[in-house]
Order: structure tokens, then C-alpha cells, then sequence
């Protein structure tokens, strides 16, 4: 069971460790301590369900990379994208509920601790309500904390109020890290090189290669450019 927990110093060694907000690099999302790191693709949705980043780069023509920002193969390119697109709504900012209980099923077997994680939600979400409880005080954003088990990540909610996966989840031992900004369209796993390889091959989820100095932003795709974009 999640309970809520004011053990903020559980999360010091994570806010303390990334780079400054401003790089815009993903060390500024996921902590620059673990050997290797993924990046999960949040799918987009389409009319008969999830749609993944390959599909719609398929559509677009744009090159599916490690680096590619979900604006840019949203986009076609000259003589791509005729066909009705196949997603009606985009990728979102939150990591799926299914997307989360099969990582988190997956991240059980890399830690020692699956019975004590910790979980960090972002205080300005909507259905959130206001509490006097101590926050963990990132760069950008302030986060509530919660503790639990690896398995309860999978019961539906984070609390009695919010329903989406949690912005961070560790577990005690700190074998891995999973992170989630508001802003993005994508989740970090940081962990050993053998816990990243099983997140790239689970047949789950749609991840791709991640270092610690890639590009938070749309211009960081450097490989589809704005200049190859279809003009209508």
C-alpha cells in the first residue's frame, strides 16, 4: 500500500546529484549516477488504441533515432503523410498506467528492496489538493512523497486523488531510477547495464538508447529538421 511519508531526506541524494534545470539535458531529469539509461516513449493515441513513435515516424518518413523529439516525426516530410495520420491524440506528458505497472514489474527483479520505494508527484497537478506536507524542492518543480511497494504502483492510483503514474519512483537501495518531467514526452530509467537492457527489449515498451547529455528540447533533433518539413 502507498502511504504518504514526510522522509523528504529519502530524496536528497536525487534532487542534490542532477544537473541544473536550464542545460536541458537529461541529466537534468534522471540522476548522472547510474551506468546506463533509457528512454521510454510515451505513445500517442489512436482510434483502435496506443500508437508508438515508429508507427508514426513510418507515416511521416522522418528518421526514428534516440534523439527524436515527438514534434518532428509528428511532421511529414515532402511526399509522406497523405494517408490520414494515425493518432488523434498525442503523446502524453505522463507515463501510461499499463506502461508503469509492466516497467515496474520489469524493475522488481533489479533491486534488493521491492518492498520499500519511494514515489515523488508533482504538487501542481490539478486534482492534487492543497496539504501542508513538506515538499521535495527540485530546480523547477516541488514534488510530494510517497512510500510503498514496487507491486503498488500497478493498484491504479499514486494516491485517493491522483490517478497517474508518479513523476519519480526509486527504491530504497537506489538500483534504479525512473523519471518523468511534466514537460516531456518521454520517461527516463536510470539503473545497471543489464536493467536497461531488459527496459530496451521488453516487448511492453517502446524504448530507445539514452546518455546523460541528450537534448530536452525540439531543436535538439538534430537529424529531422524543421527545413525537410512537408510545405502545404
Amino acid at each position: 500500500m502507498i502511504t504518504a511519508s514526510d522522509e523528504i531526506e529519502a530524496a536528497d541524494w536525487l534532487m542534490g546529484s542532477l544537473f541544473p534545470f536550464h542545460k536541458y539535458e537529461a541529466g537534468s531529469i534522471v540522476p548522472p549516477t547510474y551506468e546506463a539509461y533509457a528512454r521510454v516513449l510515451h505513445p500517442a493515441q489512436g482510434p483502435s488504441g496506443s500508437v508508438s513513435w515508429a508507427e508514426i515516424a513510418n507515416w511521416s518518413g522522418r528518421v526514428y533515432h534516440s534523439a527524436m523529439q515527438f514534434e518532428r516525426i509528428a511532421t511529414p516530410i515532402q511526399g509522406k503523410g497523405r494517408s490520414a495520420k494515425p493518432w488523434i491524440d498525442p503523446a502524453a506528458y505522463t507515463l501510461p498506467m499499463h506502461q508503469a505497472k509492466s516497467l515496474a514489474n520489469l524493475l522488481a527483479s533489479f533491486t534488493t528492496t521491492s518492498d520499500r520505494v519511494w514515489y515523488l508527484v508533482w504538487d501542481g497537478h490539478g486534482d492534487v489538493p492543497p496539504t501542508c506536507r513538506q515538499r521535495v524542492r527540485g530546480w523547477e518543480r516541488n514534488y510530494l512523497l510517497y512510500r510503498g511497494a514496487i507491486g503498488d504502483i500497478g493498484g491504479g492510483r499514486i494516491s485517493e486523488h491522483h490517478r497517474d503514474a508518479p513523476e519519480y519512483w526509486f527504491p530504497d537501495d537506489k538500483s534504479w531510477c525512473v523519471a518523468t518531467d511534466m514537460d516531456l514526452f518521454w520517461t527516463y530509467v536510470g539503473g545497471s547495464r543489464a536493467c536497461i537492457d531488459a527496459v530496451l527489449n521488453s516487448p511492453d515498451l517502446e524504448a530507445v538508447p539514452a546518455t546523460l547529455h541528450d537534448g530536452l528540447t525540439i531543436e535538439s533533433d538534430v537529424v529531422n529538421r524543421p527545413s525537410d518539413e512537408e510545405q502545404s
